[in-house]
């Protein structure tokens, strides 16, 4: 595979605990944009929680992490159809924000930084920071 797959929980192991597999909660999009943006994860998920009380919806919602990227100045940009997250062909000096089924992870610079390797999944959108 072309890009590499690091571990990476976005912070959340400074406010929480992360031994155990139930201590990973459905959180993927904090820890996603707290990666891609090089953010505190406590930050970005208070943010996330602002803009969900203002519009209405989930703070993992689209709408919401939509905002909050485009805030940061990601594009949204149409997706090369064909490629796995791990074959998925990138800049290697862009940050992405890549939307999988029911998950959300940042493929920063190359490599695939989540709390599991999701190389093999197929990306549905993908936001890049110019």
């Amino acid at each position: 595979m072309k890009n590499e797959y690091v571990y990476d929980d976005g912070g959340r192991h400074q406010y929480f605990q992360m031994k155990y597999k139930k201590d990973r909660v459905g959180d993927c999009v904090v820890r996603a944009l707290a990666i891609a943006t090089n953010e505190d994860y406590k930050s970005v998920r208070d943010e996330l929680w602002n803009i969900s009380l203002n519009n209405g919806d989930m703070p993992n919602g689209a709408p919401t992490y939509e905002e909050f990227l485009s805030k940061r100045g990601f594009i949204k940009e149409k997706k090369i159809k064909g490629y796995d997250l791990g074959r998925y062909p990138v800049s290697q000096n862009e940050v992405y924000v890549v939307r999988l089924s029911k998950h959300l992870a940042c493929l920063d610079k190359g490599l695939v930084r989540d709390l599991w390797d999701c190389r093999y999944k197929y990306p549905y959108n993908v936001w890049r920071k110019p």
